[in-house]
């Protein structure tokens, strides 16, 4: 699929000169040339920045206080503290939420 052979590329050369007439034809053809060089030209410039942004990445250094918090690797994470009661929740209950509307 979307190789033309010989034949294919006759027949629509064929129905272009029907379609367009052998006046109108070249400047067809001429228009359909810098088109195809536009779309080439803006797909090479699309691939080179790609390639651009994936060759060259960026490291951002970690936050201060997140390297100073971070426990190191294969360490154990801190047991998690939850309230003990449900007053001492931080977020918000749902009737708290139905009266803010």
């Amino acid at each position: 699929m979307g190789n033309l052979g010989l034949s294919e590329i006759m027949v629509v050369l064929v129905v272009a000169l029907i379609v367009l007439g052998p006046a109108r034809l070249p400047g067809a053809a001429r228009q359909m040339g810098k088109a195809l060089q536009e779309f080439r030209r803006v797909t090479t410039d699309f691939q080179a920045e790609v390639r651009d942004a994936f060759s060259d990445p960026v490291e951002y250094p970690p936050p201060p206080s997140a390297a100073a918090d971070t426990p190191p690797p294969g360490a154990p994470a801190p047991p998690l503290e939850l309230p003990s009661s449900p007053e001492q929740a931080e977020w918000p209950r749902p009737h708290e939420r139905r009266n803010e509307r």
